[in-house]
């Protein structure tokens, strides 16, 4: 992958992404090329308003092309577009504080 690709990459994440606390968009300088390895790239992102450190890692088969997330159509649709709060987290403390090794119960994903 040449430079002209990797900004290309880099910018179409850019305009995907969103602070997944605050929910404020990156700006270019907030992103950090951490490293790749045959396809596999890794990016730091550090919201400049809340300070939150996320890393990113994805696939790129053909970096020009195409884009290859673990996130399935599915898993896309339910992110919620509001930031997380601190209710969310504490509910989630009090959901994995009794953890028994059943993941589905203690995230209540049976339907």
């Amino acid at each position: 992958m040449d430079g002209k690709q990797f900004f290309e990459l880099i910018k179409n994440i850019y305009t995907a992404l969103k602070c997944p606390s605050c929910g404020e968009v990156y700006e270019i300088e907030e992103i950090q090329f951490v490293g790749q390895f045959e396809g596999l790239f890794l990016i730091q992102m550090t919201c400049s308003k809340c300070k939150l450190p996320v890393s990113v890692n994805f696939y790129a088969k053909d970096p020009a092309k195409e884009i290859i997330s673990d996130l399935s159509v599915k898993d896309l649709k339910i992110i919620p577009e509001t930031p997380i709060s601190s209710d969310d987290v504490i509910e989630f403390h009090k959901q994995i504080r009794n953890f028994t090794g059943d993941l589905q119960k203690a995230l209540k994903l049976r339907g």
